[in-house]
């Protein structure tokens, strides 16, 4: 317990320098707003990740356009991913106002979206989505619309796929799998690593920066998925990425009956 409080304290002083050193480098920079800022701030995404002690193993062909959709486990997603590459990346409105991320963020181009907005913010986010596909970058979201514990993956809300389809946008998706390896004591990835429900986020990160052996799997699909309608599409790009969340949980050993998609779940009650 001594050993991961003290490598708590230490990340957490790390990651607060780091994010104060990128913020400097922003304003003497200056990068330009979108596909300049999402370039400038993958390299600091690589040196956060690499001072918060996290592993990250991408397999797959990298997207170099279109869209990515992903699953959603921890306010880590978005770091993880900018380190594989640049993205423009789709995000909730409330971190716009998040202390020094909030700017970051802004900076890469991230399109923010009111969740449960319902369709009065439809017209703008289809316009800031057919923006983004414009900046010469892959735009990344998270479909399940919120994060989970890791057990599976939720049902694809359908609103963005609306975007993809309206601009002819080649649709692609990835799996994201996070893991704990070493002496963690009573740690596990639901409640140390994942980010949901009502969790806290101060305790909650501070808790995960003292886990010894945090690991990330990033696999990418490059066949892009098809569908005729919104519903379809999103239906066909979940079915992948559970598949894929599935596959990586048999490489680290995670028993695959836990993951079983709901649809089959549902058929068999």
């Amino acid at each position: 317990m001594v050993v991961r409080f003290v490598r708590s304290v230490v990340r957490s002083v790390l990651l607060l320098a780091m994010l104060l050193a990128a913020t400097v480098d922003l304003w003497i920079k200056r990068p330009k707003y979108g596909a300049g800022g999402a370039v400038w701030i993958h390299g600091w995404c690589r040196r956060i990740v690499s001072v918060m002690g996290i592993k990250v193993t991408v397999t797959g062909k990298l997207p170099e356009s279109g869209a990515v959709v992903s699953n959603h486990l921890s306010y880590l997603d978005i770091l993880l991913y900018s380190a594989t590459r640049p993205f423009i990346m789709v995000a909730k409105t409330e971190i716009k106002s998040w202390p020094l991320l909030g700017r970051l963020t802004a900076q890469a181009g991230t399109v923010y979206v009111d969740r449960g907005g319902g369709p009065r913010t439809y017209p703008a986010v289809n316009r800031a989505m057919a923006e983004a596909y414009q900046r010469g970058l892959p735009v990344l979201f998270f479909p399940e619309g919120t994060t989970t514990n890791g057990e599976g993956v939720l049902p694809f809300r359908r609103g963005l796929f609306h975007s993809i389809l309206n601009n002819g946008i080649a649709l692609r998706t990835s799996a994201l799998r996070l893991s704990i390896h070493g002496d963690n004591g009573a740690a596990t990835v639901a409640d140390d690593v994942c980010w949901w429900g009502d969790a806290y986020f101060g305790p909650h990160i501070f808790k995960c920066l003292g886990l010894e052996g945090l690991a990330a799997q990033i696999e990418f699909k490059d066949e892009p998925v098809e569908g005729s309608d919104r519903f379809s599409l999103s239906e066909n790009a979940q079915a992948r990425v559970a598949r894929g969340y599935e596959e990586l949980g048999w490489e680290i050993g995670v028993p695959h009956h836990r993951f079983r998609d709901e649809a089959a779940v549902l058929a068999e009650g």
